[in-house]
């Protein structure tokens, strides 16, 4: 019996130690998760490269409160950020990430509720933009542009409470339903982006950029949308 409790202790001493040197590459744990789901989690890593090389980005730091700048990853090749950084309160910054690869960024930023600026995303590939910033209610800025031509579900769930976002470049053809009714800070610039990047077939699809941003367009800026048979509103 000495024997055994022995040996859990070991064991128990293993998974606090893996815990620690996961974090510690930036891979979110927690102190009750156990020894088979750490397992699981050094999957992610590359080992040739001294556990520095992440494979993936699915939940890569999903509920890592304590992150508060993206760190230095080679993210080319990615296939997926599925809830990357999903509850990642603490997170502030993150840089231009090669994402030309990932195919689901659903939920990828949900939640980052202190999350200020992004330095750039290609979205090229993703067929989905489901929550992919919902709740960041913090984010002003996201550099370089998303390209939605690829998005074949609605884009209504996006932008949810991004309620400080001023600058975003919206690129297409966005042939499907859209809403940026939760940004009413954004600029007339991104908003012109946004109407150009809709698709020549709006046949009675919906752009909802809300009430105080289509106060601030003319007659002219709003017709790049009703021109194209969307609706505005």
């Amino acid at each position: 019996m000495a024997d055994f409790t022995s040996l859990v202790l070991r064991l128990d001493t293993l998974r606090q130690h893996l815990a620690e040197t996961l974090r510690t590459k930036g891979v979110a744990t927690t102190d009750e998760e156990t020894l088979a789901s750490l397992v699981d989690k050094v999957a992610l890593v590359d080992s040739t490269s001294g556990m520095n090389q992440i494979r993936n980005g699915y939940q890569l730091f999903r509920g890592n409160t304590t992150m508060s700048v993206f760190p230095e990853l080679d993210t080319a090749s990615f296939d997926s950020m599925y809830q990357m950084c999903y509850g990642c309160t603490a997170l502030e910054r993150v840089p231009a990430l090669d994402t030309s690869n990932v195919a689901n960024m659903m939920y990828a930023f949900y939640g980052c509720t202190n999350l200020q600026e992004i330095g750039g995303l290609d979205t090229s590939r993703i067929t989905s933009a489901s929550e992919l910033f919902h709740g960041c209610k913090s984010l002003r800025i996201i550099g370089g542009r998303l390209d939605f031509s690829k998005v074949t579900s609605k884009i209504d769930t996006t932008f949810i409470s991004c309620s400080a976002l001023e600058t975003v470049i919206i690129d297409g053809p966005v042939d499907v339903d859209i809403a940026v009714n939760g940004c009413p800070k954004l600029t007339v610039e991104s908003l012109v982006f946004l109407l150009n990047a809709l698709s020549d077939t709006g046949n009675g699809k919906t752009c909802n950029i809300g009430a105080k941003n289509l106060a601030k367009l003319n007659a002219i800026q709003k017709a790049i949308a009703t021109d194209k048979g969307w609706t505005l509103t």
